[in-house]
């Protein structure tokens, strides 16, 4: 082969070897490379013959030269098994002559010429292309083994960049799969959970509802019994004996007390149901405290605990709703009277400089409440201290309803305590606009 010859092949090796590089899907690219090879090479017939483990994969065949029995192949295996093995490639003039020691597979498919070569891809093999001509010995030169060797290598690389192609797109469909189905199921999770979720809402409202019809139909008759039993005491039906005025006095404790806690689930009820409504105004502070006190007198049931108020004089009048601002005090009381056995419950109430708002404090010398419960206190149905403290609390709610009240006033409500030495609660309220 002259050397214009060889240029004129290489040059045509470089355009096939751009065509194939072009070429992602695998099966294109294959039956292309076994055609350039048969037409580089002027061959009959050919294989292009893929590894896939331990067993060869006939993935192309061109031309179909054998006519013996079908069951068998129509290729010769000692020659790939030689090329797969040593990784070079196997050029037979003529394997009719028994020079290379074929065996009787040779004599059957009645071989002349072949050249087959492996297709190696970064020292990996591949497989092998498998070329052939039966009629006519000296088919293939030696001077076209390197020219086959240069291409194959360049179909390798492009046969290993298609199969990889091949494997990512697997992967990326088996991934989108994937992330299909998993989309699918954490929708209907979130559709379920959403149809969970309106459920309950719409449960929480109608059980919300008719809580505070409950206690809405509840708070009169106990007002009548409340009235009542004042009307006794303070002999409006007759007169009464001592014993009689204890137990109307035990009475009225058990009934204000179950009053209040209707009166704390019906305002529960009108928060969640979005009906709790404040009326602020310009109040003057120390009227709304002295009547407050007085009040705080009425729950006052220990006569060993001082009842005390400080009240900074010249004080600004705030914007708040009265009888609210007389609720959070009255509960606040309460439950400071409930736990302290002597010493002080103390009302103080001041401007801190510079702040824009009048500060409350409800100090009492009672048992303190511990440190790791102090920041759930004002959770709804949370209560301090130990079994027998939190029957004497409640139901946990007067705290929540305080918070509520106080940040709608714009306000902030939190606690000081220590166990042993007494709990302090602070509130602040704003100042009304001159």
């Amino acid at each position: 082969m002259s050397q214009a010859d060889q240029s004129t092949i290489l040059q045509r090796i470089l355009e096939t070897s751009r065509q194939m590089s072009e070429t992602r899907e695998l099966e294109p690219l294959l039956f292309y490379v076994m055609d350039q090879a048969l037409e580089l090479t002027n061959g009959e017939h050919g294989y292009l013959v893929l590894i896939e483990g331990n067993s060869l994969d006939f993935r192309v065949t061109r031309g179909t030269p054998y006519e013996g029995d079908k069951s068998e192949s129509p290729v010769s295996h000692t020659i790939i098994r030689r090329v797969v093995e040593s990784r070079e490639p196997v050029l037979e003039h003529d394997a009719m002559s028994g020079s290379q020691g074929f065996t009787n597979s040779v004599f059957r498919l009645q071989l002349r010429s072949v050249l087959c070569v492996p297709l190696m891809a970064q020292a990996e093999l591949l497989g092998v292309l498998y070329i052939e001509n039966r009629n006519i010995a000296g088919a293939f030169t030696e001077a076209d083994v390197p020219l086959v060797m240069i291409f194959a290598s360049q179909a390798a690389v492009a046969i290993r960049n298609a199969q990889l192609n091949y494997q990512q797109d697997v992967l990326m469909a088996h991934l989108e799969s994937i992330v299909q189905e998993r989309t699918a199921e954490l929708d209907l999770a979130r559709r379920e959970a959403e149809a969970g979720w309106f459920a309950a809402l719409e449960e929480n409202r109608l059980r919300t509802g008719m809580l505070g019809n409950i206690t809405h139909d509840l708070r009169s008759p106990l007002n009548v019994v409340v009235n009542a039993l004042e009307w006794m005491r303070m002999g409006e039906f007759g007169e009464i004996t001592a014993d009689q005025e204890e137990w109307i006095g035990r009475s009225l404790n058990a009934i204000q007390q179950v009053l209040r806690l209707v009166n704390d689930i019906f305002d529960l009820s009108k928060i969640d149901q979005g009906k709790f409504e404040l009326f602020p105004r310009v109040v003057e502070i120390g009227p709304l405290m002295e009547q407050t006190l007085a009040i705080a007198e009425g729950v006052k049931r220990n006569t060993e605990v001082e009842f005390r108020a400080e009240i900074a004089p010249d004080l600004p009048p705030i914007w708040a709703d009265p009888d609210r601002v007389q609720q959070i005090l009255i509960n606040l009381f309460t439950n400071a009277f409930k736990f302290t056995q002597q010493g002080s419950v103390t009302l103080r109430v001041d401007r801190p400089y510079a702040l824009h708002s009048v500060l409350f404090m409800v100090i009492d010398t009672g048992d303190g409440i511990a440190e790791d419960e102090q920041t759930r206190l004002f959770d709804r149905f949370q209560q301090a201290g130990d079994k027998e403290d939190r029957k004497k609390r409640g139901t946990g709610l007067g705290l929540a309803i305080c918070k509520e009240i106080v940040e709608r006033h714009g306000g902030e409500i939190w606690l000081e305590s220590q166990l042993g030495k007494g709990t302090t609660f602070y509130f602040t309220l704003p100042i009304a606009e001159e």
